[in-house]
């Protein structure tokens, strides 16, 4: 109590801010004389948090630049930390502010319950699994792909920022397509594309420089994966992208945005370029049913000649850059070809797991085998050399993991997301808001479509995408709602 009074009386003192910033000032010279470097580096993160403070949408800004990165992580043993954690958690204590000053629930309420609902059902999955300690990791995925989701619907609020945040998507996933062509290009070069310098800090099953390689008699066909550990997410992301892409070219040619249209013409090939390298056929098939869905709904543009020529000139492009690299562009239309075969090795890979993820909802119904033990299940009892296996289908991952109650939420989760954004249709004099409506749905059915045949649902990326959705969907409500007379 005296030491507690001792304090009391020194903060009250009229010169205790004088003393605070005398001491600030000694530390920092201090660390300038001792560590420059480290000097620096706090200069610099300082000025990123007092900006980012004061224009919180770069937050979200820096989400979408960041939402294509695997690679770029700090591996603290037990998790692994990226860039947009610490920008979540700036969002987290901006927000917790902003609540102490008037209080108040947060939006979209029976979704952010859906999460915590979805956050439930993983834990309730802790009684049979193998390793607790690879549960509560996933858990916390959970939230954090909530937090994600979150921030992004606070943030983006109004109709410039939607835009604004589209157009930098564009941008970011072009970027990310571009690297993975030139890591293909280094790969028949002979020169390495691969961040080496982060092979001391990264997790070492993130740290992949080339996707794996899919195997055909003539030999081992390697596959991009830019900044992902794994051609399939590549494939996945890129899916999103092109189809909300696309969804904005058509408008921005009908609104006569020619160069904007353009632009978006080169994107789309740069795009499917990077996608026949990543050889991802969930990846494929997330762009044909999100494209298909923008076409059902604009069934239009199907009869535009301008549509046809950039479809041919991209594929030219596409089938051009698969030759100039020795990649077999017809390798993807084999993979699919052989779909059905069950001596294929990769067809039966994923026919034994998917079967065996049933098995497992049989026998563990209620709780599951705890999220993130799939492969501890799998190894011993299928095949010793697949301890990690994953169950390929992110469905599947939830009812097997987490039992029933955990697939349930789940699937009512996206649900709820997909019809949210369904639900807020644009009037019919609102044509850029209706293309953005219509690609971000479609986006998230290609997003959705991709995650039944692989699992990456908690990736950034995903939440990023769906928060973005949201987003349109409550500019539309509210611009539609009639304000109160004063």
């Amino acid at each position: 109590m005296a030491t507690a009074s001792v304090w009391r009386r020194a903060a009250a003192s009229p010169g205790w801010p004088e003393v605070v910033i005398a001491a600030a000032v000694l530390g920092v010279v201090a660390l300038g004389v001792l560590a420059p470097l480290a000097l620096v580096v706090l200069a610099a993160a300082t000025l990123v948090v007092a900006a980012l403070a004061r224009r919180p949408y770069f937050i979200v800004a820096a989400m979408i630049l960041l939402m294509g990165n695997v690679k770029v992580n700090y591996y603290l043993g037990f998790f692994t930390v990226f860039p947009e954690y610490l920008l979540l958690v700036l969002a987290s204590l901006l927000a917790f502010a902003a609540w102490l000053a008037r209080p108040q629930w947060p939006p979209e309420r029976r979704l952010v319950l859906a999460f915590l609902v979805w956050t439930f059902t993983g834990l309730l999955s802790v009684p049979f699994a193998a390793a607790v300690s690879r549960v509560l990791p996933r858990v916390v995925l959970v939230g954090l792909a909530m937090v994600t989701w979150l921030t992004v619907v606070i943030l983006v609020d109004t109709r410039e920022r939607v835009w604004r945040a589209l157009a930098l998507w564009e941008i970011a996933a072009t970027g990310y397509a571009i690297y993975g062509i030139v890591q293909m290009i280094g790969l028949v070069a002979g020169f390495d594309t691969s961040l080496t310098f982060l092979k001391g800090i990264s997790n070492p099953d993130l740290f992949v420089g080339v996707g794996a390689p899919v195997v055909r008699r003539i030999g081992d066909v390697f596959r991009a994966n830019s900044m992902f550990n794994d051609p399939n997410i590549l494939g996945g992301f890129l899916a999103a992208a092109m189809t909300m892409t696309l969804a904005l070219r058509e408008f921005h040619s009908e609104a006569g945005r020619r160069a904007r249209a353009a632009f978006e013409v080169l994107a789309l090939g740069i795009m499917g370029t990077c996608l026949l390298l990543t050889q991802s056929r969930s990846g494929a098939l997330a762009f044909l049913v999100g494209a298909g869905v923008v076409f059902t709904q604009r069934p239009r543009s199907l009869g535009r000649p301008s549509l046809w020529l950039s479809v041919a000139a991209g594929a030219a492009a596409i089938v051009g850059v698969a030759l100039l690299l020795g990649v077999d562009y017809t390798l993807l239309f084999s993979r699919f070809a052989a779909i059905s075969d069950t001596n294929d090795t990769s067809n039966k890979q994923h026919l034994e797991v998917f079967l065996y993820g049933l098995q497992l909802i049989a026998r563990y119904p209620l709780t599951g085998v705890g999220l993130g033990n799939f492969g501890l299940f799998y190894g011993p009892e299928r095949d010793a050399m697949y301890p990690k296996m994953m169950s390929h289908s992110a469905p599947l991952t939830y009812f097997a993991e987490s039992g029933i109650p955990g697939g349930l939420a789940f699937v009512g989760l996206w649900f709820l997301l997909l019809r949210r954004v369904w639900r807020a249709e644009p009037p019919a004099t609102d044509p850029g808001m209706r293309a953005v409506r219509l690609g971000l749905f479609a986006s998230l059915i290609a997003v959705l479509v991709a995650n039944v045949f692989y699992d990456y649902i908690l990736r950034t990326f995903v939440w990023v995408i769906a928060g973005l959705a949201v987003c349109g969907a409550r500019l539309v409500v509210r611009e539609s709602t009639p304000r109160p007379v004063a």
